[in-house]
């Protein structure tokens, strides 16, 4: 399922400003009903996420627990879910399924008897997919001459059955990389050891050397054929990856789920997007139109932040490897001089490129170090 993730922190710092900067000391503070969730034609289980906004000098969603949530379809049947961790509330592995032609709304009672709710949306006919490819392309980067390189990624959609068609991408990223260096030699309290010589007296860093991590793309994507000739998606640009990131530096591959939503989906979605930029958030326009489809009947004007989104989804990966263009990031920093250092013993030497050695921190020789894992993906083609 969509992972919202923290953008609805975002839209609750964006909803607070007016093109112009605010007082995070501000004493006027309202906790807001943030609330996020979606139901597909994947198999379950999902979640409904149920939160509160806390104060603006820490933006932070707050979890709200033992609320009552239910799913229902509108063949008659629901499902109250369960609430697994503070303010996640899922459905069984069994529970109830997403089909493709059902209608589907959410209901939350909190303890204070205040009830939330949307109405029946249609879950619609997926699109398929078309081609998800990357492109080698150049980028400008402000203040820089040279333009940067790497994987520009674009989605193409199969024709469309309706002529307005809507559509949100979630990507996941996954990509191998190896920590920053190998260890050469370490000085202990017996001396030097050069560990291609005297490897007993060296610990075995090569389980630590190569991992792969798994992070979502924060970025929102739409598009909608509702002002195309023909109901389908060309060439939509999505992520692009630079060679500023060890994310190319072996493997990288992207994981691409399209949903098909309705209108007032995209519009709350689209809306969004517009809001992203590399505008520093506390200085944007006020996005009016992202409006959330929760409720509380018993007041209507409340201010609700996020969706409950209906959608079918497609899915398809792709790898990229390595572009052969120079891939440079910053990587842990190598202490060349240590004649008068003083710190705890052992330290732990790379040797540099003109035959020098330099002082490096453990976590430089252990990749988890970048919040990997060491288990190589299923789905992982080498």
């Amino acid at each position: 399922m969509f992972k919202i993730r923290n953008i609805l922190i975002l839209i609750i710092l964006f909803s607070l400003s007016c093109k112009e900067e605010f007082n995070l000391e501000t004493k006027d503070y309202q906790e807001l009903m943030v609330f996020e969730g979606f139901i597909t034609n994947d198999s379950g289980p999902y979640s409904i996420k149920v939160s509160k906004t806390s104060t603006i000098n820490k933006p932070t969603k707050i979890p709200f627990t033992n609320c009552e949530v239910i799913i229902y379809d509108d063949k008659g049947y629901s499902e109250v879910l369960t609430e697994k961790e503070p303010g996640s509330y899922i459905t069984k592995e069994n529970g109830i399924q997403g089909t493709v032609g059902n209608k589907y709304k959410i209901s939350i009672l909190t303890p204070e008897n205040n009830k939330y709710e949307t109405e029946f949306q249609e879950m619609l006919e997926p699109v398929g997919i078309d081609s998800l490819y990357a492109n080698l392309e150049y980028h400008e980067i402000v203040n820089d001459p040279v333009d940067l390189p790497g994987y520009q990624f674009y989605i193409s959609t199969e024709t469309a059955q309706k002529d307005s068609s809507y559509f949100l991408w979630d990507l996941t990223e996954t990509y191998e990389y190896t920590a920053d260096f190998t260890l050469f030699a370490m000085l202990t309290q017996y001396g030097t050891i050069y560990c291609a010589t005297d490897t007993i007296g060296c610990p075995d860093f090569s389980p630590y050397y190569t991992c792969w991590r798994t992070a979502p793309v924060k970025n929102v994507f739409t598009a909608e054929t509702a002002t195309l000739t023909i109901p389908k998606i060309k060439n939509k640009k999505l992520n692009f990856i630079g060679t500023n990131s060890r994310r190319l530096s072996v493997m990288y591959s992207l994981l691409l789920k399209q949903y098909t939503i309705n209108k007032e989906a995209h519009l709350f979605w689209k809306a969004f997007e517009d809001q992203i930029s590399d505008e520093n958030v506390l200085f944007v326009t006020q996005p009016s139109n992202i409006k959330s489809n929760i409720t509380n009947p018993d007041n209507p004007d409340e201010t609700i932040f996020g969706y409950f989104t209906v959608a079918s989804v497609r899915t398809k990966r792709i790898f990229a490897a390595n572009p052969h263009e120079d891939i440079s990031y910053e990587k842990c920093y190598v202490l060349l001089e240590w004649k008068d250092l003083h710190r705890p013993l052992p330290w732990y030497f790379v040797l540099n490129d003109d035959g020098t050695m330099g002082i490096i921190e453990y976590d430089c020789l252990d990749c988890r170090s970048h919040g990997g894992k060491l288990e190589k993906p299923d789905f992982w083609i080498n």
